[in-house]
């Protein structure tokens, strides 16, 4: 499965055998600093909630219908700690290659306080993932340091930071934290950082972790970088 980082919190993933491709939270043009209009096709766009940058669908050309190779699965929780009275819901996605078992986790907007929401049910669904997409930003997602708590409590095989603010290439919201802030995090929490060459990452790369131990972290650049 090859995975391609578009920018802010849009992914795109692709299976190989089949070309099916599926777009996550695609913002609208304009509503995200330093990112530039999207220009996708894909057989199927998710999002995780209605503000304006996860909710471009219309940037994303679609495809003629054709048989999913992906099962798709939805946990709802919330974009904020207060039960989604500031922000409102969030959608979770689970998606999984059906032919190879391989799951992808998108996490939209998670802002909800982690006690809270990873109860012993919940918790159990979303670990041992083979990638997830994870907020790292904070003020309207968890932070930096709650998304490391997220990551070793769920472990999965590589972890994909998103929802963040970059100096260095001039993107994001000036309110959310940097991606240097989410490294710095890792790193003092004892977590495994590699980073890609560019916006695109096979799933067949993906390293085995210890049982109930977190992967790697794979930081990305995102495709879409306004020039």
């Amino acid at each position: 499965m090859l995975i391609e980082y578009i920018g802010h919190s849009c992914f795109k993933i692709t299976d190989e055998k089949t070309g099916y491709a599926i777009v996550f939270d695609p913002y609208k043009p304009g509503s995200v600093p330093g990112y530039s209009e999207i220009c996708e096709k894909a057989d199927l766009v998710l999002c995780s909630h209605k503000h304006d940058d996860h909710y471009g669908k219309r940037s994303v050309e679609l495809k003629p219908m054709t048989k999913c190779p992906f099962s798709i699965e939805k946990i709802h929780c919330y974009h904020d700690p207060e039960k989604g009275s500031l922000r409102g819901e969030n959608s979770i996605h689970i998606v999984t290659l059906e032919r190879t078992g391989e799951t992808v986790i998108h996490y939209g907007d998670l802002g909800e306080d982690l006690d809270e929401f990873l109860d012993f049910k919940t918790e159990r669904r979303l670990s041992g993932a083979d990638l997830a997409l994870i907020p790292v930003g904070g003020y309207y997602t968890i932070d930096k340091d709650q998304a490391v708590d997220l990551i070793k409590r769920t472990a999965p095989k590589m972890a994909i930071p998103m929802h963040f603010r970059s100096e260095k290439y001039g993107f994001g919201y000036p309110e959310i934290g940097t991606i240097e802030d989410f490294v710095r995090a890792a790193v003092s929490g004892g977590l495994d950082l590699i980073a890609s060459d560019g916006p695109e990452f096979d799933t067949k790369d993906i390293k085995d972790a210890p049982k109930g131990k977190a992967g790697q972290i794979c930081v990305m650049i995102p495709k879409n970088i306004e020039k």
